[in-house]
This record gives C-alpha cells, structure tokens and sequence, in this order.
C-alpha cells in the first residue's frame, strides 16, 4: 500500500487531450464530496476492498468521531460490565440487611390426628350381655407465633444497612473513575494515531528525498563527482530513512490496532500495512 509508484506523462501524448485530463481529474473531489456531504464521519463499508492511502488520506475523515469512539468503549468495556455486576449484587444485599430481622420471627404449626377403637361388653342382672364397639377420630392442629430479637442485631442493624449503602456508593464511585480512565485512553489512542500518520507521512517523503540523493551519488561517482566515502554516507542515511519509515509504519498500525479493540468498533480501513 505504501509502494510508491512514479507518474510520468511522455509528449505522445497530444495537448488538447491531455488539457481535458486534467480539467476532469480536478472537479472529480468536487463531485465526491458534494455526494458525500456530511457522512465523512460515517464508518465505511465492511467491505474488505476498500482502499486507503495514509500517505495521502486523512485517517481521522474515515472512522467515527472521537465521542463515539468513547461511548462504544464504555458500552463494550469489560471491566465496566463487572463492575455494574459487583453494583448490582450489593444493592441486593441493601435489600437483604433491611430484612434480617425477620430471621428473629418464627412461625410454628402442628396437625395431629388420632384414632381411637374400643369394645364395651355390658352384662344385666338376667343376665343378658350387650357389647358395643365404639370408634373415635379426632384431629387437632396446633399453631403459634414467636419473635426473639437479640439486643445486638436490634441496635446494630441501622449500621449494617448503611455500611451496605456505602458500598454501593464505594461501586459507584470506582465506575466513575474507570470511566474517566477510559475516555482518557480513547483520547490518548486517538491523538496519538494522528501524530503516528503525519510521521509517517514525513518519513515516506525523506525516504524518497533521500532515494533521490543517493541515485544522484552513485551517478556522481560513476562520473568520478564525489567520493566513495560521500557515497557511503548517504547510503547510510538513506538506511536510516528506511527504518525510521518501517518504525513509523509499525506505530501506526499498533495505535490502530489498539484504538479498535478498546473502543470495540472495527473500522475496516486499513486492512493490512505493508
């Protein structure tokens, strides 16, 4: 993507022609951007064929704007969700320390049935004997109510609930300061993105400045010029272009990296930096 590919324009060409090139060459951005408007901080297509160019494109006018890359962060950031989790289970817990001193309340309940079977054998003066069987069912169903409350969770359960309280107010307060931490790592992220193209903006041009002079020592020293000792200094600073070009490369595409995994958005941009 970074290959530099050099234009050249041979006389075959005729005048006329090459006149009108130029005229419609210059009203194509026109047009684009009076399609375009106002959707240049859109995210572009996922379409992996997307070009772009950070030699000559502007990476700011192609992902979202920097408040939205802060809101997608909050929204996707896991630490955030666990503390929204650890919030949550504390404003149970509030729920659960207001209701202890039911624990002190008891409810008892008994049922009971029985059964009784007897045989009665009367007997009279002449005689005569007479038994009854006689049968008996009862059922009782016994029931009470009982509150014992300690001297110690009487007086101390207002401490507890608001001891509870303050954790909810502690969760909180840390989310707060996670959330600032997190606007300014997106910030960070952001900035830093813009100065990581403008260097390497930068050093694509001393890359090319300094492949001209050394095309031009070599030349110079063919014709008997310049020295080998000047040739080799300006290899050496071409070289050192060269690395500074790959480093700058490598920032780049590290500070988009990162900016896409904390913000939680894809951008689709720059699909590979070669």
């Amino acid at each position: 993507m970074f290959k530099l590919q050099p234009i050249t324009v041979t006389s075959s060409i005729p005048g006329f022609i090459l006149g009108i090139l130029i005229i419609c060459f210059a009203f194509i951005p026109v047009l684009s951007r009076g399609q375009t408007g106002s959707d240049t901080q859109k995210l572009p297509d996922s379409d992996t064929t997307a070009q772009f160019n950070p030699l000559t494109e502007d990476i700011i006018q192609r992902i979202p704007s920097l408040e939205d890359l802060i809101d997608s962060a909050i929204v996707h950031s896991p630490l955030l969700k666990s503390q929204d989790a650890d919030i949550e289970i504390w404003k149970y817990k509030i729920k659960t320390a207001r209701r202890e001193w039911m624990q002190n309340f008891y409810i008892d309940g008994m049922l009971q049935s029985d059964v009784w079977d007897g045989l009665t054998n009367n007997k009279t003066s002449y005689g005569d004997e007479n038994s009854i069987l006689s049968y008996q069912n009862n059922t009782r169903a016994l029931g009470s109510v009982s509150l014992r409350i300690p001297m110690d969770d009487f007086w101390d359960r207002r401490n507890r609930v608001k001891t509870v309280i303050k954790e909810v107010e502690k969760s909180m307060a840390i989310k707060d300061n996670l959330i600032l931490e997190l606007r300014k790592t997106i910030i960070l992220l952001y900035n830093q993105l813009i100065v990581n193209q403008r260097k390497l903006k930068i050093s694509n041009e001393n890359v090319i400045t300094n492949s001209l002079q050394k095309e031009m020592a070599e030349k110079e020293f063919l014709n008997g010029q310049t020295t080998l000792y000047e040739v080799a200094r300006i290899n050496e600073m071409y070289r050192r272009a060269v690395y500074d070009f790959e480093d700058a490369r490598i920032e780049l595409y590290n500070s988009y990296s990162l900016l896409q995994e904390i913000s939680g958005i894809k951008f689709n941009v720059i699909n590979k930096i070669d």
